[in-house]
């Protein structure tokens, strides 16, 4: 892996997901029970989560810190999915799309500054990324193709 192939298999799935959300309504993208009880909007402002932890988390593991263990900081993974979904509820559909734009492209910023080295197999800077953005997206964009195709949408 080098960081050229890396990005672009970022871009592949960033864009597969979000031609997953092309063409939803406004109010469809708010409809309960695409993933579990998540609407399209919890899982947009669920993928910006990670995206904004990633950008976080990033800088300390480049100075040698460990990545967090987030079981041991929040219980659970899934205690803070849904806390960071309750935080984003509190956001308008226009406020959680924006930001889904805005942190991506913070994203992509920090990535095109980022050492070429950090990008080979094993180093923890790219473990931490992959799992948060390249791994990540494709596990949403197949949960909401499938409601779609459930659903007739």
């Amino acid at each position: 892996m080098n960081k050229a192939n890396f990005l672009d298999i970022l871009n592949q799935r960033w864009q597969e997901f979000l031609s997953s959300i092309e063409g939803l309504s406004p109010e469809q993208m708010m409809l309960p029970g695409v993933s579990g009880t998540w609407s399209v909007k919890d899982i947009i402002g669920h993928v910006t989560s990670w995206e904004q932890e990633t950008l976080s988390t990033l800088p300390d593991i480049l100075a040698g810190q460990p990545a967090p263990v987030y079981s041991q900081l929040y219980g659970s993974i899934d205690a803070l999915n849904a806390y960071m979904v309750l935080v984003k509820n509190r956001q308008s559909l226009q406020e959680v799309l924006d930001n889904l734009h805005k942190v991506h492209a913070k994203l992509l910023n920090f990535l095109e500054e980022a050492d070429p080295a950090q990008f080979t197999y094993e180093s923890p800077f790219l473990i931490r990324l992959s799992m948060d953005t390249s791994e990540h997206y494709p596990e949403h964009t197949l949960a909401i193709c499938a409601w779609r195709a459930r659903t007739g949408l």
